[in-house]
C-alpha cells in the first residue's frame, strides 16, 4: 500500500487558537492524498485538544500527534515529524497558516517538474490580503551590515523589498512558515540542523540544499495565509525573540563562515543593540506602549550577551 502524497508537518506551540482554522484549510483545499502530523511543543494540553475536537469532526484525515513533553525547539520538532511521515513531500507549515487554494499539489507539481528543484514555498498574503516578502538572499556580513543600518529598506539586496511577487522565481531562500520538499531530498542531507532551537533553520536548510546543487523556488499559484508572530513574537517573549534570532543568526555563520565571521558579526550584533537601545527607550518613555519596552529589553541583552527574562 503506498503512503500519501503529502505530508503536512505542523509544529505548534500555544496555537490553540489558530490550530483549527489551518487543519481545516487543509481538509478543505487538498485534493490529493494526505496526512497531518502535529508536534505540540506546548506547555499544556490546549492545542491538542483543539486538534482531537477536528478530528472527531474530519474522520476520514489521517492526523498523528506527537507531544514531547517539553518545548524541544522548532528544528528538532520538524525532524521528529518528519520521521513519523510517510509522504513523498513534506510540507511543514505553521500553525498560525491557512491554505487558500490547494498548496500542495501546486508545489508538488513545481518539484515534479523540476528536477533540480529541492523546495518551493508559496506566496503569503497577510489577513489584509496583502503579499508579504518572503524571499531573500542567502545572509553574509555585508547583507547583516545593510540590515543593521537601514539601508537594505531601500536597496534591497539583502531582503529583496523590490521583488517581484507575481511570477515564479528561483531564489536563494524562502520563509520557513510554508515549505514543500522532497521526503527523499530531506532525509539525504540530515533534516534540519536540530542546533538552530528556533530561527535560521531554513535558511540553513536552504543554504544545504543550495551547496548540493538543489534549487529554491517561490511559486506565488499557490497562496497561504500566514498570521505572524502568533505564538512567539508577543508580549514578554518578543524580548526573547530579538535575542533568540541574533543567537541563531551567530551559530549560522560560525558554522557556514567560521570563527572570523563570528566575531564580525558579534560586533554588528552589538553596534546595532546600542544603536536601536536610545531609540526604542524614547519611544517607550513618549508613547508608554510596553512592545517598545520588550524590544529595548531584548536589544538590551544582545548588547551584554545575556538572554532577558521572560
Amino acid at each position: 500500500m503506498t503512503g500519501p502524497s503529502v505530508s503536512f508537518i505542523v509544529v505548534t506551540y500555544n496555537s490553540a487558537g489558530t490550530i483549527a482554522a489551518c487543519l481545516r484549510s487543509i481538509a478543505d483545499q487538498t485534493s490529493a492524498s494526505y496526512e497531518i502530523v502535529i508536534v505540540d511543543n506546548s506547555p499544556d494540553g490546549a492545542t491538542l485538544e483543539e486538534t482531537r475536537v477536528f478530528a472527531e469532526s474530519h474522520p476520514q484525515v489521517l492526523l498523528h500527534e506527537l507531544r514531547p513533553h517539553e518545548n524541544i525547539g522548532f528544528s528538532r520538532a520538524c525532524n521528529l515529524g518528519a520521521r513519523h511521515a510517510s509522504g513523498k513531500y513534506l510540507f511543514f507549515l505553521n500553525p498560525d497558516t491557512q491554505l487558500l487554494n490547494d498548496a500542495g499539489a501546486i508545489l508538488s507539481l513545481c518539484l515534479d517538474q523540476r528536477p533540480l528543484a529541492f523546495a518551493a514555498g508559496p506566496a503569503i498574503f497577510n489577513d489584509e490580503g496583502q503579499v508579504a516578502r518572503t524571499c531573500r538572499n542567502l545572509p553574509n556580513l555585508f547583507f547583516v551590515l545593510l540590515d543593521a543600518s537601514g539601508i537594505d529598506r531601500w536597496w534591497g539586496a539583502y531582503k529583496l523589498t523590490r521583488f517581484a511577487h507575481d511570477r515564479p522565481t528561483r531564489v536563494e531562500q524562502i520563509i520557513g512558515a510554508a515549505i514543500l520538499v522532497r521526503r527523499r531530498d530531506y532525509e539525504r542531507l540530515g533534516g534540519m540542523d536540530e542546533r538552530f532551537f528556533v530561527y535560521f533553520e531554513e535558511v540553513d536548510l536552504c543554504k544545504r540544499f543550495k551547496d548540493a546543487g538543489g534549487e529554491i523556488w517561490f511559486w506565488p499559484d499557490a497562496k497561504v495565509r500566514h498570521i505572524a508572530g502568533q505564538s512567539c513574537e508577543v508580549g514578554r517573549a518578543r524580548a526573547r525573540m530579538i535575542y533568540t534570532l541574533r543567537e541563531s543568526r551567530r551559530k549560522y555563520f560560525a558554522k557556514h563562515f567560521g570563527q572570523a565571521a563570528q566575531i564580525a558579526l558579534e560586533v554588528l550584533n552589538r553596534l546595532e543593540a546600542f544603536q536601536k537601545l536610545p531609540v526604542l527607550l524614547a519611544l517607550w518613555l513618549l508613547c508608554g506602549e510596553r512592545s517598545y519596552r520588550d524590544k529595548a529589553s531584548g536589544f538590551w541583552g544582545v548588547a551584554i550577551g545575556v538572554p532577558p527574562r521572560t
